[in-house]
């Protein structure tokens, strides 16, 4: 997997109705804008944002996370309005095993409309033909059928189901596992 190339390029990717591109302070007043939004954190772990600040901090995360070579994070920009509407990327990257696992948020206006899984299937492509890798995985809430549907438009399978794996706003919540190989393509 060549982690360097993902940071050394910034790559930028451009769909029918979004631009995916690094994110930056200046998205902080869209972000917090989407953020802010209950229904979007609700089966997260990352908690609604209250103020502009929880969201210029972490947009710092993020980019301290660029110069870490650990996390990859691109804006989803709606071309129709100039403005950010989500965010995705790539984390837990292994470089010896050559995989990663997909995460991605979206304003909960687009919801139903097919962006995440626009917004994110040029990452796929580009993690398995630009940075070599080999698996792709994703996790979802069992009971977050929008998300399900996004990583199945991915192509990636259903694995199984991951019992109480993780504690969500204090409750043990079970995950769906989806992934994607590159003997999938």
């Amino acid at each position: 997997m060549n982690i360097e190339k993902l940071f050394a390029k910034s790559p930028e990717f451009e769909t029918e109705r979004l631009i995916l591109r690094r994110l930056t302070q200046e998205d902080v007043d869209d972000y917090f804008r989407f953020a802010s939004d209950p229904s979007v954190s609700q089966q997260s772990l990352w908690n609604c944002h209250e103020t502009l600040d929880d969201s210029v901090q972490y947009i710092q995360r993020v980019l301290d996370n660029y110069e870490k070579k650990n996390v990859y994070i691109w804006a989803f920009i709606l071309k129709e309005t100039g403005k950010l509407i989500g965010r995705g990327g790539i984390f837990h990257l292994n470089e010896s095993m050559q995989s990663a696992e997909l995460g991605y948020a979206i304003a909960s206006s687009c919801w139903g409309k097919g962006l995440a899984a626009e917004a994110m299937q040029p990452i796929v492509d580009y993690c398995f033909r630009e940075l070599d890798c080999n698996r792709l995985e994703g996790k979802c809430n069992a009971d977050n059928i929008g998300s399900a549907r996004v990583m199945e438009k991915l192509g990636m399978s259903h694995e199984g189901l991951l019992r109480k794996q993780l504690k969500i706003k204090g409750v043990f919540t079970d995950q769906k596992l989806y992934s994607r190989i590159r003997d999938d393509l």
